[in-house]
């Protein structure tokens, strides 16, 4: 029995080296393809900022994780620069059992969270040199901005929030008492906008993970349109599938995009941080004690020797007489926009739910909506194409539409929603594709839009929403 139990402790000795050298190398030639990547599609110029910037994060420790050394090293400079703080993170369960110690929080507890949370803010970015009077506590629910960018648009059909309420509870809020809706948001980010006449906004990247990330990017990207405001845009990441990679602190390494985004379009730009800004950014980014106790690792990742901001410019569609034929072996010319494949834990092995492209194409009778993905597409999955319409009157309409069991629907959430009527779908292969009349769309002066898989009705892939231009050959 002895000696079963030696060979037994030497068996899982030899296991655990294998596995520990196996890693090892793993993850050193994911580091060198990393480094490789830095070389391709990350530019070492620094970003160039005008004297106003406006910084749009969706809660509290985000200003920190994603800029918090461009704020302190920009103040240095003296730019002047507001932040935005769309929520107040007011929902986070782990954060309000941690640090309030309730076991079951309650309404009232995640307001209490919240208002821990805003003078966390407040005094990390003090610590950065932000003064009170340029931080901007807006108030909406926390986990709910998605919600009111695609189901709770109008301002008569509000959205409850963790905090029990249906509008703002919070004193500080920039419009007091404001009703948790998708206009009530853009209002405030259009007053905010034309208030400061920012030269440069900084906001969430539109391929964020977190469902409040990629609603604040979309609300920011509508409002800068609808106002056709001219400064700079230049985007952060925070969530990410395994990203930051390592989830360690680890001062002295660089942050580098997700490999997975590679392939977006998106062209990064690595802002360096000398150490006495890392030093300050790391005890700014401490002050925030409700997500330490909560999730350290992940904030520690951040403190890194570079801070990372994307430019991703606007795509162009077809404006054509020719019918596209959508069975050719390549339809890349009908691509407005790319998204990352195998970037998601719930995806399906098959690949017939993870969106590679978007593509767009008119002609003179119809819209063609095209969703590519890695394999092909298949019945259990729906496919839903969603859309922002841009016209040349200054005024929005919104289409949403999807295809389940190749049966096409079209929803209507909100009073912008157009009826488009009867809309037809097509697939072949790894593509599917809607039909949508011509005349019901028009010839608008942008599309703001984006594609989506879901399975037993839950989410399992989106591509970043992106605005695209008509480019007409007539």
């Amino acid at each position: 029995m002895k000696r079963k139990n030696i060979y037994i402790t030497i068996a899982l000795i030899v296991v655990l080296y294998i596995f520990g050298i196996t890693a090892y190398f793993s993850s050193t030639l994911h580091n060198s393809l990393m480094r490789n990547r830095e070389s391709k599609y990350i530019s070492k110029e620094p970003i160039t900022v005008g004297n106003r910037i406006l910084i749009v994060v969706p809660h509290p420790d985000d200003e920190v994780l994603g800029t918090g050394g461009f704020i302190y090293d920009q103040l240095q400079k003296g730019k002047e620069i507001k932040v935005v703080l769309m929520t107040n993170g007011d929902a986070f369960r782990k954060a309000a059992m941690e640090y309030l110690k309730v076991e079951q929080p309650t309404p009232d507890d995640f307001i209490r969270l919240g208002k821990v949370r805003q003078k966390e803010s407040v005094s990390g970015l003090k610590k950065l040199g932000l003064q009170d009077k340029n931080i901007i506590f807006l108030g909406y629910g926390d986990g709910s901005l998605s919600h009111l960018w695609d189901s709770n648009w109008d301002s008569a059909n509000p959205r409850k929030g963790a905090n029990g309420h249906t509008s703002s509870p919070y004193d500080n809020s920039f419009t007091k008492n404001t009703s948790y809706t998708g206009e009530d948001v853009a209002a405030d980010l259009t007053k905010i906008i034309d208030g400061y006449k920012p030269t440069d906004i900084i906001y969430p990247d539109p391929d964020e993970a977190h469902p409040d990330h990629w609603a604040t990017s979309n609300f920011v990207k509508f409002t800068v349109e609808k106002t056709k405001c001219k400064a700079r845009l230049y985007t952060y990441l925070v969530h990410h599938y395994q990203w930051p990679d390592p989830t360690l602190y680890v001062p002295k390494s660089g942050l580098y995009p997700p490999v997975s985004l590679s392939t977006v379009g998106t062209y990064w730009h690595e802002y360096g941080l000398d150490s006495d800004t890392v030093k300050i950014k790391h005890q700014a980014l401490l002050k925030y004690r409700s997500q330490y106790m909560a999730m350290s690792g992940f904030l520690d990742s951040f403190i890194r020797k570079n801070e990372l901001f994307g430019i991703y410019g606007d795509k162009h569609y077809t404006v054509s007489s020719h019918k596209p034929d959508l069975t050719q072996k390549d339809i890349s010319q009908y691509t407005v926009l790319y998204s990352g494949v195998n970037d998601n834990p719930i995806l399906r092995a098959d690949g017939s739910d993870d969106i590679k492209s978007l593509g767009l194409y008119c002609d003179k009778s119809n819209y063609y909506f095209i969703i590519q993905t890695r394999s092909s597409v298949e019945k259990s999955t729906t496919y839903a194409v969603n859309a922002v319409i841009f016209n040349r009157d200054g005024s929005t309409g919104r289409i949403n539409m999807a295809s389940k069991g190749f049966n096409v629907k079209q929803s209507m959430p909100t009073k912008e929603n157009i009826d488009l009527g009867k809309i037809e779908a097509d697939h072949f292969k790894n593509r599917i594709w809607f039909v949508v009349p011509a005349d019901k769309i028009g010839a608008p002066e942008k599309i703001f839009l984006n594609g989506e898989t879901y399975f037993l009705n839950k989410r399992i892939d989106r591509t970043a929403w992106r605005v695209v231009i008509p480019h007409s050959e007539f």
